[in-house]
């Protein structure tokens, strides 16, 4: 590989980290005002508009992939491009962004223990430490670093919605690879996204009827709606794509690194949040839990990313 392309490909995980690191601001932004259900159900169909173009220029063939396999890929777009980011802006309903996107590491960590239950891939006993490791820190978010919230049981709930939908994003990703899936943009992926504004489409009626008058947004969550919609559904896949294509799935990893990095530097810079010393014990412990945890795994987890 020349080093022109290594270049390119870092520089796409760059700016594909850098927007996921963006969902985190404008998905707050928006769930101020609307309910996260009505913006998943954006980001869906926005998403699969974007993609459209793809499946009429390539001839795919939608319809009889979903006939073929329909319970796979309904499950796949529950988990992936329903759920999935339904919890993520639940959890965004919280202004702790910095908490969150720490939380966005753990995405590799639950991978592989959902490729060990389900796949049959066994851990050595050093992971098994990085994974206690990692979840010692995920614990230190989730009780803010403060003892009596762990003897009160009082978590942090929007850190613990945030780590419910990395569950569900490893799992789709494992779910990939066991039933060997590779969704193109013009099949597989539209499909996908076209069961989850279906899915959805149903709650979206519903509470827009509810609404004096049909999408009364703001100019502000408008944008926020565009920005997931095109840049999370669209621009960030193809980013994806092509830096784990080129660097393969286990170096294009790391830069998943750099989003609560981004995220904290953002919050502070743009919103004027706080850094606490329990955020720097809990983000090293849990990088620290993952690196140990992913980087001896025998195989590499699925390639590819759900569209979330």
């Amino acid at each position: 590989m020349g080093k022109n392309r290594i270049a390119v490909a870092c520089f796409a995980l760059f700016l594909a980290m850098l927007i996921s690191a963006e969902n985190f601001l404008f998905g707050n932004m928006a769930v101020n005002e609307v309910p996260p259900v009505v913006l998943t159900f954006w980001r869906c169909l926005i998403a699969g508009l974007c993609i459209l173009p793809f499946v009429l220029k390539r001839r795919g063939n939608p319809i009889r992939l979903f006939r073929r396999g329909w319970p796979r890929m309904l499950t796949l777009a529950v988990v992936g491009v329903v759920i999935c980011p339904w919890l993520v802006y639940l959890a965004l309903r919280s202004d702790d962004l910095i908490d969150l996107g720490a939380g966005y590491t753990s995405v590799p960590l639950l991978t592989i223990l959902f490729s060990a239950l389900l796949l049959g891939e066994r851990l050595r006993p050093v992971q098994y430490l990085g994974v206690a490791v990692a979840l010692a820190g995920a614990l230190v978010f989730a009780f803010c670093g403060n003892i009596s919230n762990l003897i009160d049981f009082n978590p942090h709930l929007a850190f613990l919605l945030m780590i419910a939908s990395n569950a569900c994003r490893g799992l789709y990703l494992v779910l990939l690879k066991k039933w060997d899936q590779h969704p193109k943009p013009e099949e597989g992926l539209f499909v996908i996204f076209a069961i989850g504004v279906l899915v959805l489409l149903p709650v979206f009626v519903a509470y827009e009827s509810g609404t004096a008058r049909l999408f009364d947004y703001s100019w502000q969550v408008w944008g926020s709606i565009l920005f997931v919609g095109v840049s999370m559904g669209a621009v960030y896949l193809h980013l994806l794509n092509f830096g784990t294509d080129e660097l393969g799935a286990s170096s294009a990893s790391l830069f998943a690194y750099l989003v609560p990095v981004f995220v904290a530097v953002e919050s502070v810079a743009v919103l004027g949040h706080e850094l606490h010393p329990y955020q720097g014990v809990g983000a090293v412990l849990i990088i620290g839990g993952v690196l140990v945890a992913t980087r001896l795994h025998p195989r590499p987890a699925a390639a590819d990313h759900p569209p979330h």
